[in-house]
């Protein structure tokens, strides 16, 4: 699971209904941007497919999103547009259009009403608390700023523009199917948090508890399932309102991530062998020799038949190349192969 994938941050809610499910583009669209900021300049390879479309034909698009990261003061953007969508109350609009008018002004105003947030950020100290206003006022005061208040506005705008058809197409039929289903789990289980897809963060044991004390206090929960997020999601707790959101595609993205990895254990099965590894090292660092299986044999100090089915391995594995002259086999090693595993394995651990 990715760390810039999930939120989690301790808004009031139009009503006095227990539950509500429901699909909510501002959401969506506050984090897609959120997303963006963190995935947008990374490795492409898992991404999104919406993320995919917008490099290949979101031009301006994406360079509106560019511009408002310009300031300094956004480089750290990510749970102010939630907040504010959530606290100010249009986090359930039908239409993100009453949030892009209003928006320039929605920093200043969550900053007005940050004293009351603060009673409910999760903090294990005052200390810790203090540091987390700090930062958020911080934030909130740079983007207060009318330039670059309006430079998020106008990549919001724009970037809406791009999701909205696949929203309108797809997005919102997917959304709703997805609410249907996590009312009727909860009606058969009673239990918001089983319903929640396995793997979302709100059911690992630090959040559990407080959720669950939540539930049987009868507190007041906002579920939205998003369409355009990716195996994680945000939570935010306000004024004894809990807003869960998760990505429809989270478990089926999951299993996919399994899926690599397997694959991506078979291929590190290569470096977990000390010859296996002493022989690539060797191949390597010897490229300019001419290396039979022979002379490999000869230098790791092992039989030809066991250093033979090492290397057919490290050739199945696409991590050495075979030159056949004559009667003879010359091993090379494939460093493009090499770096991608390499690669992928740094991608999984730290992203």
């Amino acid at each position: 699971m990715n760390e810039d994938a999930i939120l989690s941050f301790s808004a009031p809610l139009v009503g006095r209904r227990r539950l509500i499910v429901t699909p909510a583009p501002v959401l969506e669209l506050a984090y897609a941007y959120y997303y963006l900021k963190r995935r947008l300049d990374r490795d492409r390879d898992g991404e999104l497919t919406w993320v995919r479309q917008l490099r290949e034909s979101g031009g301006a698009t994406v360079d509106a999103v560019r511009r408002s990261w310009e300031k300094g003061e956004v480089m750290a953007l990510g749970h102010e547009l939630l907040l504010a969508a959530c606290s100010l109350g249009y986090a359930l609009d039908g239409t993100p259009d009453r949030f892009l008018a209003d928006f320039p002004s929605l920093p200043g105003r969550v900053l007005e009403g940050l004293a009351q947030i603060a009673k409910d950020m999760d903090a294990d100290t005052p200390e810790e608390r203090d540091k987390k206003y700090a930062q958020l006022e911080s934030q909130l005061e740079g983007l207060s700023r009318p330039d670059v208040a309006h430079g998020i506005q106008d990549a919001l705008t724009a970037l809406w523009g791009f999701l909205q058809p696949a929203w309108e197409r797809e997005g919102r039929a997917v959304s709703e199917a997805a609410a249907r289903e996590f009312e009727a789990e909860v009606e058969l289980t009673g239990d918001l948090l089983s319903a929640l897809p396995e793997h979302h963060f709100v059911r690992f044991e630090g959040a559990a508890d407080s959720f669950r004390k939540a539930q049987e206090e009868g507190g007041r929960f906002v579920v939205v399932p998003l369409f355009f997020a990716s195996q994680g999601g945000f939570h935010l707790d306000f004024g004894g309102v809990d807003y869960v959101d998760y990505g429809v595609h989270a478990e089926s993205l999951f299993a996919q991530q399994q899926t690599e990895l397997s694959d991506l254990a078979g291929k590190l099965k290569a470096f977990s062998d000390p010859t296996r590894l002493l022989l690539m090292v060797l191949i390597g660092r010897l490229s300019q020799f001419p290396l039979t299986v022979g002379d490999l044999a000869k230098q790791v100090g092992v039989s030809q038949p066991t250093t033979s089915g090492h290397l057919k391995l490290l050739k199945e594995m696409g991590l050495v190349e075979v030159a056949k002259k004559g009667n003879r086999s010359y091993y090379h090693l494939d460093e493009r192969s090499v770096r991608d595993v390499i690669d992928e394995l740094q991608r999984s651990l730290v992203g």
